[in-house]
């Protein structure tokens, strides 16, 4: 008959319980660093008190200017035909800034500034870098600031990623195992500030009911109330837009569509209702908002609630911005 001492069984269940311990440890320090991240780039903000400012001129002398990697995020989403950086640099310099990402050149060969392509490609798929403030120059009236920028990877298989900045010989260099983000942080949802990383931000509310608020619709200069039949809600999306730099900003359509591919068409430029002022077809060139008014059918009088999407079309832009918010 065999006896263990009890000092010694005491001794093993010790070890298995620090084996158990060193086990868990690994593996959360592998999930926090490779499997999930899910913390914002961008800082939470809000839009700018003032839009159509002075920009700074094209920053000639570069030499003094240092940037530092400060944060990143490696994205591989499956359906993109490319993986992808955003990072969050920061820029040194002694005076105000506007330098062109064309310094910014990938080890594949693609200079920053050139990515529109890669951009389309996401947002076809509804994933927009504006979600995480990605700009496209580095535009500063401070001398220190931190700036997000996206850096498109053509090999998928990748494993590591240099970005060479054209003066003072600085280089960026990213671990491509590591800091792997998850999608839904380019997917814009209700109140998130929204932007196309050059010339304007905007935010969108959440919908609210306005029905049976007194609405009225001008054509060829007569106004007369816009009468609706007591089977519809008349519900509203508050926006809030800014011109950064003066550029005319227009939202020329928008819809809100259904997951089960129901279209509401928001009601055009003609109708405005007493309270709340139609954003549809207004030129912006500072600071302004207005409202999109949306139409439901609700034969039974009971409340309506849609899950879906908001989509808006700036004018000029090749895609549509979708915010995932529900219609209620």
């Amino acid at each position: 008959m065999i006896i263990i001492k009890k000092g010694y069984f005491k001794t093993i269940v010790l070890i298995f319980i620090t084996i158990l311990l060193l086990i868990s440890i690994v593996f959360l320090t592998i999930k926090y660093l490779n499997v999930d991240n899910t913390n914002n780039l961008s800082e939470p903000t809000s839009l700018p008190e003032v839009g159509n400012q002075e920009k700074p001129e094209e920053t000639k002398e570069l030499s003094g200017i240092k940037i530092e990697l400060a944060d990143y995020r490696v994205f591989k989403i499956d359906g993109v035909p490319f993986n992808f950086v955003i990072a969050k640099i920061r820029v040194k310099s002694s005076t105000n800034s506007n330098i062109s990402l064309e310094h910014f050149i990938s080890d594949e060969g693609i200079k920053l500034n050139e990515v529109s392509e890669y951009v389309n490609k996401l947002e076809g798929k509804s994933y927009f870098l504006g979600r995480q403030n990605v700009v496209f120059d580095l535009i500063s009236n401070d001398t220190t600031f931190f700036a997000n920028i996206f850096i498109p990877i053509l090999n998928k298989t990748a494993n590591k990623l240099d970005v060479n900045i054209s003066f003072d010989d600085q280089k960026l260099s990213f671990d491509l195992n590591s800091h792997l983000a998850d999608p839904e942080l380019l997917i814009y949802k209700a109140d998130d500030i929204i932007t196309d990383g050059k010339t304007y931000q905007m935010s969108v509310s959440s919908a609210f009911d306005i029905t049976g608020d007194t609405m009225s619709q001008t054509i060829s200069g007569v106004t007369s109330e816009y009468l609706l039949p007591s089977t519809v809600q008349v519900y509203a999306f508050n926006l809030e837009t800014v011109s950064l730099w003066g550029d005319i900003i227009e939202i020329e359509d928008a819809q809100y569509i259904t997951n089960d591919n129901n279209i509401f068409d928001a009601l055009d430029s003609s109708i405005q209702s007493m309270k709340f002022s139609n954003i549809i077809g207004k030129k912006i060139t500072d600071k302004d908002k207005g409202s999109l008014f949306f139409i439901a059918y609700n034969p039974i009088d009971n409340p309506v609630t849609y899950k879906g999407v908001l989509k808006l079309k700036v004018k000029g832009s090749d895609n549509w911005i979708v915010v995932d918010v529900d219609l209620n």
